[in-house]
Order: C-alpha cells, then sequence, then structure tokens
C-alpha cells in the first residue's frame, strides 16, 4: 500500500476528523478576534472549504449575516459528519468565481492553496471578492514546522498528497502579489500549517 493511500485512510478516522475540527474551531476564534469583533452584518466566504465545517460554524456567530462554503467537498463533509449544516454552499471554480466580486469581508482558505498549480492567481481572485478593507486569509504547510520535516522522508506520492509547504516570506510575498496587506500571522494545528491574514489595499 502506498504512504498516499495510508494517509487517504487516515483522514477518514474519527481521531483525525477530531482534529481537524478542533483546528477549525481555532481559526474561527482568530477570525472573531482580528476580523469580526465589534463589527456586524458580515459577508464571509470560505473558498475550496473542504468539509465546510468552518464556514458552518462561522455562520452561527451573531456578527455574521452571510457565510458562503464554496465548492464544498462532499467526501470531506460526509467525513466530517457536521449535522444541521447552516452555512450556505456553492459549487464554483476558483479561476472563474460564480460570485460577485467585491462583496465579502472575508474571504479565506486553509490547507488548499498548497495544491493549486497557480497559487498567484488563486489568491488574487480570492482578493477581487473583498470589498475595500476586507480581509483575505490563507493557511499553507508551514516548512520549518512538522509539515516540512514530513516531506523530506516522504515518496514523490506522499508529498503529492501533503502538497508544497510554505515559508513566513514565501507566503507573505503570494499575498502581497495580489496587493494585499499583511495584518496578522498564525501558525496553528501544532505548528503543522502557518497562515497570513492581510487586508486589501
Amino acid at each position: 500500500m502506498s504512504s498516499a493511500s495510508i494517509f487517504d485512510r487516515l483522514e477518514r478516522t474519527n481521531p483525525y476528523q477530531s482534529l481537524r475540527k478542533a483546528m477549525n474551531r481555532g481559526l474561527v476564534r482568530f477570525f472573531e478576534r482580528r476580523v469580526f469583533f465589534g463589527r456586524k452584518d458580515l459577508l464571509v466566504a470560505e473558498v475550496a472549504c473542504g468539509s465546510g465545517y468552518a464556514a458552518h460554524l462561522i455562520s452561527d456567530l451573531p456578527q455574521v449575516r452571510w457565510s458562503l462554503a464554496a465548492d464544498i467537498s462532499i467526501e470531506d463533509f460526509l467525513q466530517a459528519k457536521v449535522n444541521d449544516f447552516h452555512a450556505e454552499f456553492v459549487l464554483m471554480d476558483l479561476f472563474n468565481p460564480a460570485i460577485q466580486r467585491e462583496t465579502f469581508d472575508l474571504v479565506w482558505n486553509s490547507s488548499s492553496i498548497e495544491e493549486i498549480s497557480n497559487p498567484q492567481e488563486a489568491v488574487r481572485n480570492m482578493a477581487s471578492l473583498v470589498v475595500k478593507d476586507g480581509f483575505v486569509f490563507v493557511g499553507v504547510p508551514n516548512r520549518h514546522g512538522p509539515a516540512g520535516w514530513l516531506r523530506n522522508v516522504m515518496n514523490d506520492r506522499s508529498q503529492e498528497w501533503l502538497g508544497k509547504s510554505y515559508s513566513r516570506k514565501e507566503l507573505r510575498y503570494l499575498m502581497q502579489q495580489a496587493n494585499l496587506r499583511v495584518v496578522a500571522e498564525i501558525r496553528y494545528f501544532g505548528g503543522v500549517f502557518i497562515g497570513a491574514l492581510t487586508q486589501k489595499v
């Protein structure tokens, strides 16, 4: 059995799903402190959202009027066992968004950009969806954390499962290329991921 198959099987286990949910709850708390505090009627979109669990959590916050789970993965959604899903969802192509530009207060993604062959264009499209002074967040595997160390011992198929890892400098540069100003950075999930919260210039 290949290493990639082992990781795919791992994703289906209850402990893995519990950790993933805990990670998403932590990100939502980060947004509450850094984006949502003192504001109201916010429109939020999680793009390439996997299970959509975080979008579901965000939809219940009093500051948020609308939470969108864009391009939800049915497999991830079923694995997460999210009951009574509260967010809205839409199937869309991040490179040709099916939602109105300059609409959202926050557009974000965790752990998908590293799998995209043209991350610059993906982030530019995310930026196009937010209003002036709106926020974009991207979280990616941390090159200087467990994800980066793991890549050194993985075979090619396993590295493909993990995706590209980024340094903080590379992530900041990726965001700045889309005319986004970094306002906060975060290490999360035990340092496996790093994230940059940015504001549209």
